[in-house]
């Protein structure tokens, strides 16, 4: 008793101590504002007994939470939730719960509140609140919430409509349930129902049953179930299901024979059916085929002369077949036709220009997608620097440098590396040491990739001093070096006959678990038979057999140029034999 004292609300003590003291009929009675304000989450065991007492003071509270000028707290749901739920007083008006719905911005809680307030006894909202709420419901994926709140709105005696129907077979086919959503249907379709499936509907399930890989059900259900029961002829949107399925599956001659069918029932294909089919050609391999079909097809379809998506799909597939020609007059035409390139079709035209040479094309683009309010990212930046480092135009690098700065960009890793690449290929380490500084003192830490580059650089300058000197500064950047950069090594120590320190390497290599292929066994080797090295050699050609790394074509050319000249042919041959056996196994 205590503590259910303590829970009540200061606004109710004042109440009924008042009501105590005087039989007038009109007391002090707290407002809805005042009771609102006296509780934390959840109403009082004397408040209840008030608003049980006072209907129209609970009404008053309902009202209140339901203006839109109230502040809804989670303190004004754990009411809502608390006097519909557990203690039934339900809202008295259907427009007044419908309007608290309105107040939810979580559709779980909202469908909550309606269930818990029908099971109570409210009036229930018309069938638009009860869709709105399972709409939001199947946005979120929640499935379980949309059967629950149907079979509320079944047993309120609330009939659903065509879109009811709809919506829950479209959450259903969308989580790719599309057997539940056919058994929906079934429900929709039962003999003495008013309500027909439309053609929306219908298509959905055509819809569901594409995604899920179903093709050949939903050609069967348009042909028997849409034509034949439900007297519906498939329209545009349906052929367009099959035909994206079809291409996704690979057969785009089954595709471009449906899109055939559907010019023969007089069913106009749109912009959807064009870029399907382009699309579809276009991913395997039938590029020249697109282009063909998209020249035909905007004649003989008047409503479809394509769309920025049907030119960039081209013009990409185009780059990827390094035709730049075509990929450029197809650029130029769909700008020309008044199609405005958005910022992924900038930057695939500026990604593939740099990759075929097209340095100055690319910049064109790059300055005509400025010019169109887009601005260049770090990515587009590092794709035209590196195709300028590939070039070795350095000074038109480091000007896109300053550009990419000058703009608010900061350089990354990638943008460093591209351009330490390039320096250590031309030989200006001086450069390489100024680069290196800034980069640090811009906070963009060095990956294993600027170490790679550095070690790689310098062993090929034949400056392997200095190449270790940053392979030994790896450890104190926290960087683990890899097999890459181990395989650098070994290789340029055991090209200058330090084969005891490549030795070393490989030893230590294997100390912190870094995993050696056939690239380092054959570095080895080559060095050790450079120096007439065989019982070392040997012992790697165990050390091999044990990692399970397979030799290659340059391990055996080594081998049998080596070994039968120190008289091993006998060890070759059981080498070569291990492998065999392993090779017939593995088969």
């Amino acid at each position: 008793m205590a503590s259910t004292r303590r829970l009540a609300s200061p606004a109710v003590h004042k109440l009924l101590s008042h009501r105590r003291l005087s039989s007038s009929p009109t007391p002090d009675t707290p407002t809805a504002a005042a009771l609102l304000d006296g509780h934390a989450h959840a109403p009082s065991a004397d408040t209840l007994s008030l608003l049980g007492a006072s209907p129209g003071l609970a009404s008053e509270l309902y009202a209140l939470i339901a203006e839109p000028s109230h502040a809804f707290t989670p303190a004004s749901r754990g009411v809502l939730h608390s006097l519909a739920a557990r203690h039934r007083i339900p809202p008295p008006s259907a427009s007044l719960l419908s309007e608290l719905l309105a107040r939810f911005s979580s559709p779980a809680d909202a469908a909550s509140f309606l269930r818990d307030s029908l099971a109570a006894g409210a009036p229930a909202p018309d069938i638009s609140a009860f869709n709105s709420l399972l709409s939001a419901l199947g946005r979120a994926g929640n499935l379980r919430g949309m059967a629950e709140l149907f079979t509320s709105m079944r047993d309120a005696s609330v009939q659903p409509s065509v879109v009811t129907y709809g919506i829950l077979l479209n959450g259903l086919c969308k989580a790719g349930r599309v057997r539940e959503a056919r058994k929906v249907l079934d429900g929709m379709s039962r003999p003495g129902s008013d309500i027909r499936p439309d053609i929306v509907i219908l298509n959905t399930v055509v819809d569901g049953l594409c995604k899920t890989g179903r093709l050949q059900e939903a050609v069967v259900f348009v042909d028997e179930k849409m034509r034949r029961v439900h007297r519906c002829e498939p329209n545009t949107v349906t052929y367009n299901c099959l035909v994206n399925a079809l291409c996704r599956v690979g057969d785009v001659g089954m595709a471009c024979e449906m899109v055939g069918r559907m010019e023969k029932e007089g069913v106009a294909p749109n912009v959807v059916t064009m870029n399907t089919i382009v699309g579809g050609l276009c991913r395997v391999g039938r590029v020249g085929a697109a282009l063909d079909f998209f020249r035909e097809k905007r004649t003989a379809w008047p409503e479809c002369r394509g769309n920025a998506v049907t030119y960039s799909t081209l013009a990409s597939a185009f780059l990827h077949c390094n035709n730049v020609g075509m990929a450029m007059e197809l650029f130029r035409e769909m700008v020309d036709q008044g199609h405005q390139p958005d910022a992924v079709m900038y930057f695939t035209m500026i990604s593939g220009l740099t990759q075929a040479g097209r340095l100055e094309d690319a910049c064109t683009i790059a300055t005509s997608m400025k010019k169109a309010g887009f601005k260049l990212d770090t990515k587009a930046y590092n794709i035209l620097i590196g195709g300028y480092c590939r070039k070795k135009r350095l000074h038109e690098a480091y000007e896109l440098l300053a550009e990419m700065k000058g703009s608010g960009l900061k350089p990354d890793v990638y943008t460093y590396n591209t351009l330490l690449s390039c320096l250590c290929k031309t030989g200006d380490f001086s450069a390489v040491d100024e680069l290196l500084g800034k980069m640090i003192d811009d906070g963009c830490q060095p990956s294993v990739v600027t170490f790679s580059t550095l070690v790689h650089g310098y062993c090929k300058a034949g400056k392997t001093d200095e190449a270790l000197r940053i392979f030994r500064s790896m450890y104190e950047s926290g960087i683990q070096p890899n097999t890459i950069i181990y395989n650098t090594l070994i290789d340029f120590l055991c090209k200058s006959r330090d084969v005891g320190l490549a030795t070393k390497l490989f030893d230590e290599m294997r100390e912190n678990n870094v995993r050696a292929n056939v690239t380092t066994y054959n570095a080895l080797l080559k060095g050790l038979q450079g120096k007439n090295m065989p019982e070392k050699a040997f012992e790697l050609m165990e050390q091999m057999k044990d990692a399970r790394c397979t030799p290659d074509y340059v391990t055996m050319e080594v081998l049998m140029e080596w070994l039968p000249q120190i008289g091993e042919t006998q060890r070759l041959k059981s080498f070569m034999q291990q492998w065999n056996q392993k090779d017939n196994h593995m088969m």
